[in-house]
């Protein structure tokens, strides 16, 4: 008898590797199955093999850019290095803006992220405790205080709302951590 051909097997890897392409240049909205199968030159099929909801995909896309986020970062584990309060995440929010805005800029994003950069998170409230002599709640506070501001201009960065000049932004940063740690000077 005749035989049917062979479906085409796109490997998942090959696939979340085309989703993260398109997700760098057009954000979480110009990720769909239609745009991948372009992308791969392939039937919609294939990609539903391997991922059978779109959620199962944007989770598989999260832990993708995560990590990319923190190599980008230069955040290795035994030797730190990576704060989310930082020049470097600004300069991430600036060159990698929709990742930034899907990583950071998403509806309940927040606890997501923090589970997933809790090592980042752990290591840099170490630091802060060692060096203001705080015990780790408030080093988690002072932590947040200065994400949080640090997210601030991130996040006009990464929108384009307004571009500041590089130096001005190491200024204020490093006046934040100056002002907001006074309070635990003797």
């Amino acid at each position: 008898g005749c035989r049917m051909p062979a479906k085409k097997q796109i490997p998942r890897d090959k696939i979340l590797a085309a989703a993260f392409e398109l997700l760098r240049e057009g954000g979480i909205e110009a990720v769909n199955v239609k745009a991948l199968a372009r992308r791969l030159n392939c039937s919609t099929q294939p990609i539903y093999l391997s991922f059978s909801r779109m959620e199962e995909l944007r989770s598989a896309l999260v832990s993708e850019a995560v990590t990319y986020f923190l190599r980008r970062l230069g955040f290795d584990l035994e030797a730190g290095g990576a704060h989310l309060y930082g020049m470097d995440y600004i300069r991430f929010a600036r060159e990698e803006s929709e990742l930034f805005k899907f990583l950071f800029m998403r509806r309940n994003a927040f606890e997501e992220m923090k589970s997933a950069l809790k090592p980042v998170i752990e290591r840099s409230m170490a630091q802060l405790m060692e060096r203001y002599r705080i015990g780790h709640e408030e080093a988690h506070h002072f932590h947040d205080q200065l994400w949080m501001h640090t997210h601030g201009i991130a996040a006009m960065a990464a929108t384009s709302y307004c571009d500041w000049d590089m130096e001005k932004v190491k200024r204020m940063l490093a006046e934040c951590e100056t002002y907001l740690s006074r309070k635990y000077q003797v």
